[in-house]
């Protein structure tokens, strides 16, 4: 993938949000001093929840909402679905003296697809399929239309879905790589969009690329990019209209489509006081500087982290940012790391030479430290040999395939007999569920126990009920000797 200098981006950027700010929010709106008022607000992410709209897990009132979805007239129905990643533009109404918010009204919801047009190949295991020379991926938290769906969840069937068109929502992870949220079976008239990097940008021919895919956008409407002599299209992150497809091109899923139109990816407004992004790091600037998709973000000494650390802002990390968009850069107040898990535990076995370790509790966890992972605390630890059977440690990382998870940061804590565990669901069946490839058994849990949103006690039947495949979970219990009885449990929704 071919990416910019950093100051190319910015300036780039900075024409991005302008050409949108006639459609953003104003910054801020309303309120008085002592009492309550309300700013502009704009996030992006994916539609996670109904009963009102939630994005991101952030639940917006849509009660007057202006619904502009796929390009079709904007009007006041709800056609939204659970995966499909939006922009949303709206109000959040806050307490002056806290700053607490007290509701968010979502004003217009904006989607656009990432990929549409013909599956040209499924892979035998089921798990991606290539569309318009872009490999697309599935995971357990992706929604597949029943009619697409393989023999077990989060699975495409490989004989039928080959040759249908498909519409696609999701998260750009790199050059011709998506991570999909939602897979849609399309009818009728098909249309070709899609949404990637640009690269080989060739001003002659009027035609780049994106992933396998060649562009011809010489009919296309450009009036949204910079000018087609500018060498600043290389890297950008462009939403494509095409009406002709083809197969043929660069690379094992060659393709080519001629555009109609070409326009930059981005939030739409240059300064508002509350923005909310959830998607992938796709480039690193510097230490707490990145961009995910279009949107430059950085850090500050005040960022506070959730699941990962500063360490962890690499390419490829799917990360949600909360903060305030300053000339045209999100300055972030808070980041959560999507894909991470956190152990917590006594050390039951470890070895240096292979540089893995167990914990109490997780035995079929087999956690791995390589040169990346940060490790202190406690007796000034700082390498995995510091570390010894029985010590209390507090781990971050990401899960991996076989039972396997790579550690991002390992902090040694005074002895307690706390045991955690905290991540994305994978699997559910009362009494049952798996994280990180830990099935719990969680029996032994009273009514009272079980906890949703603020920690406010629901009960099993509520608790189970509220669960869905890819949901941020969390367990807690106590060690005795070699053994954990598990005690409470709770997710946010």
């Amino acid at each position: 993938m071919i990416i910019l200098g950093s100051t190319n981006r910015v300036l780039l950027l900075g024409f991005i949000f302008a050409s949108f700010a006639s459609c953003g929010p104003s910054p801020q709106a309303g309120g008085g001093i002592g009492g309550t008022g309300s700013v502009a607000t704009v996030a992006t992410g994916p539609v996670t929840k109904f009963g009102s709209v939630f994005v991101s897990g952030t639940e917006y009132d849509n009660t007057n909402t202006l619904y502009c979805i796929d390009h079709e007239p904007c009007s006041r129905e709800n056609r939204l679905k659970i995966g499909m990643v939006v922009l949303v533009n709206g109000t959040r109404s806050e307490e002056y003296t806290s700053d607490q918010t007290l509701i968010r009204i979502a004003d217009k919801i904006t989607y656009e697809e990432s990929v549409e047009g013909v599956v040209q190949s499924v892979a035998a295991d089921g798990l991606s399929l290539v569309v318009l020379g872009q490999l697309v991926s599935v995971n357990q938290k992706t929604e597949i239309d029943p009619s697409l769906q393989g023999a077990t969840p989060h699975t495409l069937n490989t004989t039928t879905v080959p040759r249908t068109v498909v519409e696609v929502s999701g998260f750009v992870t790199g050059d011709g790589t998506i991570l999909a949220t939602l897979i849609l079976q399309e009818t009728g008239t098909p249309h070709y969009e899609i949404e990637g990097f640009v690269k080989h940008h060739n001003v002659a021919n009027r035609t780049f690329e994106i992933g396998s895919l060649v562009v011809d956008y010489s009919p296309a409407d450009i009036s949204q990019m910079p000018s087609p002599t500018s060498r600043v299209w290389d890297g950008m992150v462009v939403f494509i209209q095409g009406d002709q497809w083809s197969q043929g091109g660069p690379g094992p899923y060659g393709a080519r489509l001629t555009a109609t139109r070409v326009k930059p990816q981005g939030l739409g407004v240059t300064d508002i006081r509350d923005a909310e992004v959830e998607d992938f790091i796709t480039q690193v600037v510097g230490p707490g500087d990145f961009f995910v998709n279009n949107v430059h973000v950085q850090t500050t000494p005040f960022t506070t982290y959730e699941g990962g650390t500063a360490n962890d802002l690499v390419i490829g990390a799917h990360v949600e940012v909360d903060g305030s968009l300053v000339n045209d850069i999100l300055q972030a107040t808070h980041i959560l790391f999507e894909n991470e898990t956190e152990l917590e535990s006594n050390v039951a076995t470890i070895d240096t030479s292979a540089k893995t370790l167990t914990l109490v509790g997780f035995s079929g966890v087999i956690i791995a430290v390589d040169g990346r992972t940060a490790i202190d605390g406690e007796g000034n630890a700082l390498r995995l040999e510091d570390l010894q059977a029985g010590d209390h440690l507090k781990i971050h990382g990401r899960h991996g395939a076989g039972g396997t998870m790579l550690a991002t940061e390992i902090e040694r804590v005074a002895p307690t007999s706390n045991v955690k565990l905290e991540g994305l669901l994978t699997s559910v069946s009362d009494p049952l569920w798996v994280i990180a490839g830990v099935t719990i058994d969680t029996t032994a849990i009273p009514d009272s126990g079980f906890k949703g949103r603020e920690g406010v006690a629901i009960g099993r039947s509520a608790f189970f009920a509220g669960l869905s495949i890819g949901q941020k979970v969390a367990i807690q219990g106590n060690m005795s000797g070699m053994m954990v009885q598990w005690s409470s449990a709770s997710h946010d929704d």
